[in-house]
């Protein structure tokens, strides 16, 4: 209990500090306004709860969803829209079986937002995906279910969690200790900006990937060697992302987490001579990583319709913009394109503010992209291809 309360404090103030006295900028200070996220959420969660906030957050989350819908559907034209929608996805459970079994309430109000019917198709498909991924990662865990069952009736079983010599390390002790590393990183360490305001220019299901490589980026900040202060700037906190990552995180909203979550646009929280804008559509490469310069990486997933959208609002701002030697350090295969996702964009920085190695940093690229995995990718498919057709011949041959 007391190293918990002492941890609460000491992040608060590391949060007070980084946030709203003193940034140093070339051997001058400058007084920056305090940025800290003070808004009171509907849905934040006290800490010490009886229950799970887990499931507390999840289950305000379907409520608020569900009076949503109904508030939507008494007017009669989205009621009309609905049953339509409900006629046409029984169609699809037919003919493509690309359909989740469920439908929530949630993915309703995304169909009812859609406009043309390849959005809702795309859509069910995401949804079904994932589904079957949620089932088949069930059907793997069952069989470790039953051996760990199995196991605990023997009680003379020596291993990890059983009978050991080990002294055990249990989670909670592990997240004090990563989220104690990430204070210090708020006191010592330069910043790296996510900008969170792309979310009108993304397809339901692009904000909700988004969601994702925004939580994985965190973690991967979380347990790297060398972490960052992280910052998501012009985030909604109403929007689709912030609900997303607050029910995957339900703490994330809690005075003690230690990410920087704001409202505001990093050009009222940094200064403007030290940002840049990371973007592959700029024509300046950067060359080595500067820890005086606040990176910003633009928080935007766009797979159906890829667009400049970064480089045009960093031109309009007026900031600096620089992108990774992608084609300058790999060989990229033909038909690869050179976009990445957040998480791994993060991880290329965190590696080259430790190494300030190229080579290490950008191990984080995807093997698949490159130019001798696609070509042996290329070579098996033909080899494959080539004994069907024998197969085919020599069956020809017979009759």
């Amino acid at each position: 209990m007391y190293k918990r309360v002492s941890l609460r404090f000491i992040n608060n103030a590391a949060k007070l500090y980084s946030n709203a006295f003193i940034h140093s900028v070339h051997h001058k200070f400058i007084i920056s306004q305090f940025k800290y996220f003070t808004k009171t959420h509907a849905l934040v969660t006290q800490g010490y709860c009886t229950v799970n906030p887990s499931f507390q957050v999840i289950e305000d989350y379907n409520k608020l969803y569900k009076e949503k819908l109904s508030e939507l559907l008494k007017d009669p034209q989205y009621k009309a829209i609905y049953e339509k929608y409900k006629l046409e996805i029984e169609f699809l459970r037919h003919s493509t079986h690309k359909v989740p079994s469920v439908i929530t309430d949630f993915d309703w109000l995304q169909l009812l937002k859609s406009t043309t019917r390849g959005q809702r198709r795309s859509y069910l498909e995401f949804r079904f995906k994932v589904e079957m991924k949620d089932q088949n990662r069930g059907k793997k865990t069952e069989p470790k279910q039953l051996k760990n069952n199995s196991a605990e009736e023997d009680d003379n079983v020596y291993g990890l969690s059983k009978y050991s010599m080990f002294f055990r390390i249990r989670d909670s002790t592990m997240n004090r200790f990563y989220n104690s590393r990430l204070i210090s990183a708020m006191l010592h360490e330069p910043a790296i900006v996510f900008d969170c305001g792309y979310e009108p220019f993304m397809a339901p299901f692009e904000q909700q990937n988004c969601a994702k490589q925004l939580l994985l980026s965190f973690s991967a900040n979380r347990i790297h060697d060398d972490p960052v202060n992280l910052y998501f700037c012009n985030a909604n906190m109403d929007g689709l992302i912030m609900q997303r990552l607050h029910r995957i995180i339900p703490q994330i909203y809690d005075p003690d987490f230690p990410l920087n979550i704001t409202e505001k646009s990093y050009l009222d929280v940094f200064d403007k001579k030290k940002l840049i804008y990371l973007t592959p559509h700029s024509n300046i490469v950067m060359t080595e990583y500067d820890p005086t310069l606040v990176y910003i990486i633009g928080a935007i997933v766009d797979k159906t319709n890829p667009r400049a959208i970064s480089f045009q609002k960093a031109k309009q701002e007026g900031i600096r913009m620089m992108k990774f030697p992608l084609s300058e350090t790999l060989e990229w295969g033909t038909g690869s394109a050179k976009n990445l996702p957040l998480n791994q964009v993060l991880s290329i920085l965190l590696d080259l503010k430790a190494t300030n190695d190229w080579k290490k940093a950008l191990k984080h690229v995807p093997v698949r992209k490159l130019k001798d995995r696609r070509e042996n990718m290329l070579i098996k498919k033909l080899e494959h291809r080539e004994k069907r057709l024998n197969k085919i011949l020599s069956s020809v041959k017979k009759y």
